[in-house]
């Protein structure tokens, strides 16, 4: 439990909010006693959560709370001899009754946000659940900051929202990647775009991905998605195409562009699929400086960059690596080695 929150002073401003939608959907037709009677389940259900290992500011919000349940059980029932058998049935059955279904749902949903995080590459932050999930709170963030190889800098805020009794439903995190140069790329990721940590780093280094979704229908189709900065916000935004990019047919722009390089390895399926995750690529010949490939969907297009990975035109690279259009392929070999986000492939001639 984070010492920093007030469980106490959050379920207060839970009710708050929920007494202003009861109020909002209801109107004028909503019933003054049952609204005392939410207002009493609604404080004595959540006392017996707070009660339990309160600190010393929590313990002062408790006494106000305890004082608006017991004035709202003597308004709702008169009787001394039954608000005592009522507070005696509380204190025995329903306190302990209801800290067992919420004990038992609050671990259940511990474990499914833990194997949630870790599908999504941000198993790190699973550790935390258990400690700042308080369930009083109707939003939750948790925050990681990681260094990457490249030296770039990666801030990740992973979203929860309270759905219930015990439970959290995770809804997306916000990356922020920081470039040495202090440039900035940040978008928020939603559960339902079903984006990884790792794939969130591809789109922010500005790559594309190509993405399998399964439709209402059952039929599995194929899409690229990309991020895009939107006229007048900071923050980018995702955007997807509906289907596989109309004419953009990228094994065989792979196998135009190696036939015009005398590259054949640049066709390959190990190249294919590692652009179609969104990797750039990079090419290594005998004897010619390094350069690099990505996948162009919306542009229609391979994007190539040269060994300092600053994009460069197709005809400018193919006459520094093929000036006389006279060598020919004797052998060539393929290596695939991981240098952080990029794929390094040697090809020897």
């Amino acid at each position: 439990m984070d010492p920093g929150i007030n469980r106490a002073e959050q379920l207060y401003v839970a009710w708050e909010q929920r007494r202003k939608e009861l109020e909002r959907v209801m109107g004028t037709s909503l019933d003054a006693r049952k609204m005392q009677e939410l207002k009493y389940s609604f404080f004595l259900k959540g006392l017996f959560r707070v009660s339990a290992k309160a600190n010393e500011q929590e313990r002062l919000y408790i006494q106000v709370l305890k004082v608006i349940v017991l004035k709202l059980r003597k308004v709702l029932y008169p009787s001394p001899v039954l608000r005592f058998l009522i507070a005696l049935k509380e204190r025995v059955l329903d306190g302990p009754l209801h800290l067992r279904g919420f004990g038992i749902r609050k671990e259940e949903n511990i474990v499914s946000l833990s194997q949630q995080l870790s599908e999504q590459g941000l198993g790190g932050l699973a550790a935390d659940l258990s400690v700042k999930l308080d369930y009083e709170r109707q939003g939750v963030s948790l925050e990681m900051l990681r260094g990457i190889s490249t030296g770039e800098k990666l801030a990740v805020e992973a979203s929860f929202l309270k759905e219930g009794l015990g439970q959290y439903r995770f809804t997306g995190f916000q990356a922020r990647l920081m470039a040495i140069d202090g440039n900035v790329r940040e978008c928020f990721f939603s559960a339902e775009s079903r984006l990884n940590l790792s794939q969130a780093l591809k789109l922010l280094h500005g790559g594309s991905i190509l993405k399998s979704n399964q439709g209402l229908d059952g039929q599995w189709e194929q899409s690229w998605v990309k991020l895009e900065q939107q006229p007048g916000h900071a923050e980018l935004s995702l955007l997807v195409s509906s289907n596989v990019m109309a004419g953009f047919d990228l094994k065989k722009q792979l196998l135009d562009h190696a036939i015009a390089l005398e590259c054949y390895a640049i066709s390959s399926d190990t190249v294919l699929r590692e652009l179609e995750s969104g990797s750039m690529v990079a090419i290594s010949m005998t004897g010619k400086d390094k350069f690099y490939i990505r996948a162009g969907p919306f542009e229609n297009r391979l994007e190539f960059f040269d060994a300092n990975k600053k994009e460069i035109a197709f005809d400018k690279l193919k006459s520094q690596l093929v000036p006389n259009q006279v060598a020919s392929v004797k052998e060539v070999s393929l290596f695939g080695q991981d240098i952080g986000n990029d794929k390094q492939l040697e090809i020897s001639r």
